[in-house]
């Protein structure tokens, strides 16, 4: 899919990060140090993957990350059926609603990962109605 760019080197991430090949090499010594003191400057404790000491020819995996909307909290008010509620309970005849624009399932937060299932679940039930 093209989510990642394998850079031979340094200089190679440098390049591709728009940013000075000093300052990075600065970074990484400086994360490098960190973990062999078993601590960052921000209290940062595991140190796993770590690159190779000889910055210049080890071989780097990077992508671009963009921020995204994850999950929305709230939203419309179901009950077990799927059924949109008034605000005092009563039901909107012929509105169905499920996944994220149903609120109230999870209460004031959710588990991670029950989303899919939300969706799942309660799209099954509104698409046999």
């Amino acid at each position: 899919k093209g989510l990642l760019r394998r850079m031979e080197g340094l200089k190679d991430l440098a390049e591709w990060m728009n940013v000075d090949i000093i300052t990075l090499r600065s970074t990484y010594n400086g994360y490098l140090n960190s973990s062999s003191l078993g601590m960052d400057e921000f209290g940062k404790v595991s140190f796993r993957g770590l690159p190779d000491v000889d910055l210049d020819d080890d071989i780097f995996y990077a992508g671009t990350v963009t921020p995204v909307l994850h999950y929305c909290m709230g939203g419309v008010t179901i009950d077990k059926e799927g059924n949109v509620l008034k605000d005092h309970g009563e039901k909107i005849e012929g509105l169905h609603a499920a996944g994220e624009v149903a609120g109230g399932v999870h209460g004031n937060n959710r588990l991670g990962g029950n989303s899919l299932l939300e969706c799942t679940v309660f799209g099954t039930i509104v698409g046999e109605k």
